[in-house]
């Protein structure tokens, strides 16, 4: 009875086994100097993902020399399935990219080519934005942006250290490029409603941007541009720095490729650092709820999701702590009517916008105190509820409470003493003084300054820097950063509220 109760278990197994299709990986997350990707592949081959992902570092570096390196690493989720992303973006696009208040965070599309080898163009395409973003200190308009990641999305790479980038995939006349056309993609500040709309803007973009930054005949325009985008005109009067567009459609559309292609040789070679390692059946469960979350694509859906998760995973810390900050924008909305600038902090968004209904803090606050029940030293979610108990404390409008303060501050400050890496906390901790209506110390500013420094990309930490340094008196400098964000629909009216004030 027995070896026949062995051979049914092992033939169980057997058929098990085979009934798995026959490249089923595990997912994975690696973890090099400066990214991180979680993905569902073999070991060797995200191993040379990595490599590739480092190699292409350095060639971003060499061909767009930053002007700082971003604080904190971005993590690269990748999946062979479209679907996945058009849900989670709610748009269908192969790819989103968003330099995050919490985290710099990516969904890319990463399947074979027709020649059956992988495609790494929409991870360069991913890479590309959070260099463009956060290496540089000046804000940029929406065709730079994506003009010059769609034209590096272009790297190949046949032989180790060498890659080619700007080689089409056919070669075929450029059509539609006119001074009309041109001119409708240098005015884009919103994602366009169709995915057709949004092909042809990058395909304008990329027409127009790589030019300017690989050319030599073109040499200074770009730069020239961006000063006039960063210095407040507007963006009809910042294009006149282009020269006469008529002109550069003419030429641009009668070239049969966009851009000469360079080929970059990586120099000295090198072996990234890589640790690689199996990712928890939490994790994996929260892989496309946590990129909703962040995106705020389903913000309830999401919420209800997440709680529906905590169910299976009751003794996950960092379900629970997702569920709370999808809780927590919830909250966020009610009170403000959509995602509120800096958080909702300062004098970023005027009045609170008072509902009928507002949405309870309380069940965001009972979960991330279960998150922290379950690990206390889990980083967000210190962040979180110290979030929570601030806004609290200026909801209630009453800054002599300086126990509670404290409490905020305990929860914070080790936190904010890496600022580059948690920025959001430096931040928070800064602010906290301020809503209690004290004068930050200066090791509190001089946190808030590198925060922002090495996560220049996020508009969060742009503004926040600008109006601590308005309150300083450092006006001048407070101007500058202002006015730079007064082409961002997003910060545009909290930039004019705060110029204001910044006389």
């Amino acid at each position: 009875m027995v070896p026949r109760l062995c051979l049914f278990v092992m033939a169980l197994c057997l058929a098990w086994c085979f009934a798995l299709p026959v490249h089923a990986q595990a997912w994975l997350r690696a973890e090099s100097d400066h990214y991180v990707v979680h993905a569902r592949l073999d070991e060797a081959e995200l191993r040379s993902l990595m490599q590739s992902i480092e190699e292409f570092d350095r060639v971003l570096h060499g061909l767009m020399p930053a002007e700082t390196r971003h604080g904190r690493k971005p993590e690269l989720y990748l999946t062979d399935r479209p679907a996945r992303i058009a849900r989670a973006a709610n748009f269908g696009a192969s790819a989103v990219c968003q330099d995050h208040a919490e985290l710099p965070i990516a969904y890319a599309l990463y399947t074979t080519d027709p020649t059956g080898e992988r495609d790494p163009s929409e991870v360069f395409y991913c890479l590309t934005q959070f260099h463009l973003g956060n290496g540089f200190f000046r804000p940029k308009p929406m065709w730079v942006t994506a003009g010059l990641s769609h034209y590096f999305a272009t790297a190949s790479s046949k032989e180790r250290g060498l890659f080619t980038i700007g080689k089409p995939r056919s070669i075929r006349p450029i059509r539609g490029i006119t001074s009309a056309a041109m001119t409708e993609a240098l005015m884009v500040r919103f994602r366009h409603r169709t995915e057709a709309e949004y092909s042809r803007f990058l395909d304008l973009s990329r027409v127009i941007a790589s030019p300017l930054l690989i050319e030599p005949q073109y040499a200074g325009v770009l730069d020239r541009y961006i000063d006039a985008y960063v210095t407040g005109r507007s963006m009809e009067d910042a294009a006149r720095e282009l020269g006469d567009l008529e002109a550069l459609a003419t030429e641009l559309g009668q070239r049969r490729i966009v851009a000469p292609m360079r080929r970059v040789r990586i120099q000295p070679m090198f072996v990234a650092d890589v640790t690689v390692r199996r990712m928890a059946r939490d994790e994996i469960a929260l892989i496309d709820l946590r990129i909703e979350r962040l995106l705020e694509t389903r913000l309830n859906a999401s919420a209800r999701e997440l709680g529906e998760l905590t169910r299976r995973f009751p003794d996950s810390a960092l379900v629970w702590y997702e569920y709370a900050a999808a809780e927590y924008a919830r909250v966020q909305n009610s009170d403000f009517g959509g995602r509120p600038v800096f958080r909702g902090f300062g004098f970023s968004n005027g009045e609170l916008i008072v509902m009928a209904n507002p949405y309870s803090d309380a069940e965001a606050w009972r979960a991330v105190n279960k998150a922290l029940s379950l690990d206390p030293d889990l980083a967000p979610a210190r962040r979180l509820r110290a979030e929570i108990l601030l806004a609290r404390l200026v909801r209630e409008g009453n800054p002599d409470d300086p126990a509670a303060y404290d409490e905020v501050r305990a929860m914070l400050g080790p936190l904010a003493r890496a600022p580059e890496r948690e920025p959001l906390a430096a931040a928070l901790y800064h602010q906290s003084y301020v809503e209690q209506d004290r004068e930050p110390p200066e090791a509190a500013l001089n946190q808030l300054r590198r925060a922002f420094l090495a996560n220049a990309g996020v508009g969060d930490f742009r503004y926040a820097y600008a109006t601590a340094q308005s309150r300083r008196g450092e006006k001048n400098e407070a101007r500058s950063l202002l006015i730079s964000m007064l082409n961002d629909p997003a910060f545009q009216a909290a930039a004019f509220r705060a110029l204001e004030v910044t006389q």
